[in-house]
Parts: structure tokens; C-alpha cells; sequence
């Protein structure tokens, strides 16, 4: 896999986005990977912030962050591409 020459093509909140963009990418045979970080997963001194205070003030649509990455060689035409998916 690359991992020096990649660039985000997409970072968003959306599963439903994730979803346009990879079957996009799928379709026109351009080489992806993707990272999902989860936000309430994220550790501190005394454990993760959900362990510590729950789910309370967040915002749950904004739980998971979603990164899609290509090849610097394909970056132009998968931004166009996802562009064109995500925005018509």
C-alpha cells in the first residue's frame, strides 16, 4: 500500500458520503484506503472521554470522522470525480 504518496481526497462526518466516494472511486478503478477515527473513542490520563463522561454534549453525528486517501498520481481526477458525486 502507499503510504508516503497519498493525498485526502475526502474527510467528512457522513457514512452515507463515505459511501458515494468509495463507490465512485471503486467504479473508476482509482486505488484508495480510508481511516475512520473515532472521536468518542479518544483516550486522556484517565481513559477514553466516553468512559469518563458518557455520551453527554456530543454530538453523535459527529462521532466518527472519515478520511479517504489516493495516489498523489490520481489525487486531480478522484477530487474531481468525488466532487462531482458528493455536489452533482
Amino acid at each position: 500500500m502507499f503510504v508516503f504518496n497519498k493525498e485526502i481526497v475526502y474527510i467528512g462526518y457522513s457514512m452515507e458520503e463515505l459511501s458515494k466516494v468509495r463507490n465512485t472511486l471503486e467504479k473508476e478503478k482509482i486505488k484508495y484506503s480510508y481511516k475512520v477515527v473515532n472521536r468518542s473513542g479518544q483516550w486522556s490520563r484517565r481513559g477514553s472521554r466516553r468512559s469518563s463522561f458518557g455520551s453527554f454534549g456530543m454530538n453523535m453525528d459527529y462521532e466518527k470522522q472519515y478520511a479517504v486517501y489516493v495516489h498523489k498520481k490520481d489525487f486531480e481526477k478522484a477530487k474531481h470525480l468525488v466532487n462531482r458525486a458528493l455536489h452533482g
